[in-house]
């Protein structure tokens, strides 16, 4: 078996790294590390993770990231933010590993729309330019420098348009494009070959984040995709963002060289485009095979949870618990076997009418995930059978049932609404 490849995230806990993650951690030849230089989401997904001082705008970033590409044994730097793509790129020659970003040039010319506007305006793919204040209004201004809808506005009078470019900030000021708003995710081969172009919608934003996207079968953005690809040459999953103007025509808005979080959408439909990059950085061969069923994304705010929990045995109920409306309880299968495999002993505590045994083997669930099966069938207390020998935890859909062993043994005890800060997905 090959060696598998080390992969380190920074910032791992933005929505970028937390997609790499999800599309990562199930890849066989991949180990992944993740750090960020902020406490964030990254610590509470990656199993390997470290907080480090240094970010992009103060200490010597590359000297951190090195110290963990040694100590770890790190094969490629993937990044997970906008500002991160130029400071690794223009300190390749530093960096200990290799980095899955364009060359200098390439990664500040797409960090800037003002250079990305300018090379591929031959194109004719770039909106036109707004002109002088007191021009035509509405039009369009967004930070040359920055991502996704942060500081973007229209523009409705010559008022406002000297506001924003007596700001101090950089901007870029274009024709105001009324149509709808697009995302292509881009896979290149490692020679800058386009291999594959999903254009998706974006039904529904939060702070310049698609939180609803589906794919769109749109050839005109497909073929603009190409055409951005034979100029710039980039390699492995980039995206760029389009929106059509009055007449239908889609214009582009930005090109970020990276992964997208909402890339997840294609690999629903078979192209995990951040196991690509990374084969694609690494110089691996690799091929794509989409598949082309309806599919819709849609992202919330999810819990992951921290506890200070210590336990070596659980005591689980089966009636409601277990078996929940006559079916395996999704959430308490996955446990058992995260138990099995950390040595936590199950014991299955309950007054089921029937055999124990074969209800679990009617719901095709090995009695062997339990050390010990106690059927209790003369009403006597459920503390009884809780041994003091380990320290231990109490699962019952039950609240007569966790009050009573909650004040005869003092161990934790949960209903089902509670179980769910007991699963660990980290990778």
């Amino acid at each position: 078996m090959a060696a598998r490849i080390h992969v380190l995230v920074f910032p791992c806990g933005s929505e970028i790294g937390l997609e790499i993650h999800a599309a990562l951690r199930q890849a066989k030849d991949i180990v992944l590390h993740g750090a960020s230089s902020v406490d964030d989401h990254g610590e509470f997904v990656y199993r390997r993770y470290r907080r480090i001082a240094a970010d992009t705008r103060s200490g010597d970033l590359v000297a951190e990231l090195n110290a963990l590409i040694d100590e770890w044994g790190i094969d490629l730097v993937v990044p997970a933010h906008d500002d991160v793509i130029p400071l690794l790129a223009a300190q390749r020659g530093r960096l200990r590993a290799a980095a899955a970003v364009p060359d200098a040039g390439l990664a500040m010319l797409c960090r800037d729309k003002r250079a990305t506007y300018a090379r591929l305006r031959p194109l004719g793919i770039v909106p036109a330019d707004a002109g002088p204040v007191g021009g035509n209004y509405p039009l369009f201004a967004k930070p040359a420098i920055g991502q996704g809808s942060r500081g973007a506005e229209r523009v409705d009078d010559a008022h406002r348009h000297r506001q924003l470019l007596e700001a101090g900030e950089p901007y870029v000021f274009s024709e105001y494009l009324p149509g709808e708003e697009y995302t292509v995710d881009c896979l290149s081969a490692a020679d800058g070959r386009l291999l594959h172009a999903a254009p998706r919608c974006r039904t529904r934003t939060r702070n310049g984040i698609s939180v609803r996207t589906e794919p769109a079968d749109v050839p005109d953005l497909v073929a603009m995709a190409a055409a951005i690809a034979g100029e710039l040459r980039l390699r492995g999953a980039w995206f760029f963002q389009a929106r059509r103007d009055v007449h239908g025509v889609p214009r582009l808005l930005e090109v970020a060289p990276r992964i997208a979080g909402s890339m997840a959408l294609s690999r629903m439909r078979g192209v995990n485009f951040a196991l690509l990059h990374v084969y694609a950085y690494l110089g691996r061969p690799f091929s794509v095979l989409p598949l082309d069923h309806a599919v819709q994304l849609d992202r919330a705010l999810g819990n992951r949870y921290r506890t200070g929990l210590h336990y070596r045995r659980v005591y689980l109920d089966l009636d409601d618990t277990l078996i929940l409306d006559g079916k395996v309880n999704p959430i308490i299968a996955a446990l058992l076997y995260q138990w099995s495999a950390a040595d936590i002993e199950v014991v299955l505590l309950t007054r089921h009418r029937a055999c124990p045994r074969q209800t679990l083997e009617q719901h095709r669930l090995c009695p062997a995930l339990f050390a010990r099966i106690v059927h209790l069938r003369d009403g006597s207390a459920k503390s009884a059978a809780i041994a003091g020998d380990l320290p231990a935890i109490f699962i019952d859909d039950a609240f007569s049932e966790r009050r009573e062993v909650r004040e005869a043994t003092g161990i934790p005890v949960f209903d089902l609404d509670a179980v769910e800060q007991l699963l660990d997905t980290r990778s």
